[in-house]
C-alpha cells in the first residue's frame, strides 16, 4: 500500500471513530419496559413525561445510548408521533429514541407498540413473563399445558396450574387474562413458581397486565 493510500485510510478511520462517539446510539429494537409516571414538580417536557426501565433488566439502555436503572422520556407515542397514555405501572412493548420534535430536541421518547394495564392489588413479586395456553389436555394431573417466557429472554418453562386469583385482581379482570392465553401475544404477567401437592408446577400471578384498547 502507497504512502497516500495508507495515509487515506488513517484519515476515514479518525472520521468513522468521531461520527460514532458523537452520535446517539438509540435501542435499535423494540423491547417490554416498565413505565411509571414521572412525579417531580418542575417545567415540562424535562418533568412529567415516564421513568422506564426493561422489564426483567438490571441496567437499560437509554435513548442516548447510556445504560442506568432506569430512563427518563418525555412522553410516550405511537408510530406516527401522536402521544401515548400509558397507564401508571403498566408494561410497553416499545423502542427508546431521541425525539426528533423541535419541543423535545434532545431528550428520550418511548415509540410504543403495545400498551398493557396493570390489574390486582397484591404486593407485587417475582419477575415479568409471557403466558400461553399451548392447547395440550391430559387424561390425568397434572397437565403441564401452559408455556411461560420470561419477558425479554428466552427462559421458558411449563406449568399445570396458573393462579390469577392470587393477584387480586377483580373477576373481570380474570376473565380477560384467561381469554389473553389463547391470543397471538398470549398474556403478561408477573408472579413466582410453586410445586403441587400432585407433582405439578403452579405459576402464582402477583400482578396480570392487561392490553390497551
Amino acid at each position: 500500500m502507497s504512502m497516500v493510500s495508507r495515509l487515506g485510510a488513517v484519515v476515514l478511520l479518525a472520521a468513522v471513530a468521531a461520527a460514532g462517539a458523537g452520535a446517539a446510539q438509540p435501542t435499535p429494537r423494540s423491547a417490554l419496559y416498565t413505565a411509571q409516571g414521572d412525579p417531580r414538580m418542575c417545567p415540562s417536557p424535562m418533568c412529567g413525561g415516564y421513568w422506564v426501565a426493561l422489564a426483567n433488566g438490571v441496567r437499560t439502555r437509554c435513548a442516548d445510548g447510556t445504560a442506568a436503572p432506569r430512563c427518563y422520556v418525555a412522553r410516550a407515542e405511537d408510530a406516527t408521533g401522536n402521544a401515548v397514555e400509558v397507564p401508571n405501572g403498566g408494561l410497553v412493548r416499545a423502542r427508546l429514541a431521541l425525539s426528533k420534535a423541535d419541543e423535545l430536541r434532545g431528550l428520550g421518547v418511548a415509540i410504543v407498540a403495545i400498551a398493557y394495564a396493570p390489574a390486582g392489588t397484591a404486593a407485587v413479586t417475582g419477575g415479568y413473563y409471557r403466558l400461553a395456553d399451548t392447547g395440550v389436555r391430559c387424561v390425568r394431573a397434572p397437565c403441564f399445558s401452559y408455556r411461560v417466557t420470561q419477558a425479554n429472554g428466552s427462559t421458558r418453562t411449563t406449568v399445570s396450574t396458573l393462579d390469577f386469583v392470587s393477584s387480586g385482581a377483580t373477576a373481570r379482570e380474570i376473565a380477560r387474562a384467561t381469554s389473553a392465553l389463547r391470543t397471538r401475544n398470549g398474556l403478561l404477567a408477573r408472579g413466582r413458581f410453586a410445586r403441587t401437592s400432585n407433582g405439578g408446577r403452579v405459576f402464582r400471578a402477583s400482578r396480570l397486565f392487561l392490553r390497551v384498547p
